[in-house]
């Protein structure tokens, strides 16, 4: 849950700076993206549900990409990762 919450924020944050027109601010902050992802993608609890990350490296890839193919704003990626923040929360207190 935790990696899922950090991934959302740092996923904001890359549209933030593609957003502000700060390409080396945005690929600064994808790196962190991709290995927040590799780590993912082997983590036990997501083993045989890893189809949602991968979706999310081609999102982060084409928001990146000079070309943009798809439609995905800062906002639904925003409120998709809300539920992840919220039980990480709900956690800590």
């Amino acid at each position: 849950m935790f990696l899922m919450a950090n991934l959302g924020s740092d996923i904001s944050q890359v549209f933030m700076h593609l957003e502000r027109k700060e390409e080396l601010q945005a690929a600064s902050v994808a790196g962190r993206v991709r290995r927040t992802i590799a780590e993912l993608m082997v983590h036990s609890d997501l083993t045989g549900r890893t189809g949602e990350i991968e979706i999310l490296r081609t999102v982060i890839d084409d928001a990146l990409s000079e070309k943009r193919h798809l439609d995905v704003s800062r906002k639904e990626l925003e409120d998709y990762f809300m539920p992840f923040s919220m039980r990480v929360l709900e956690q800590t207190l």
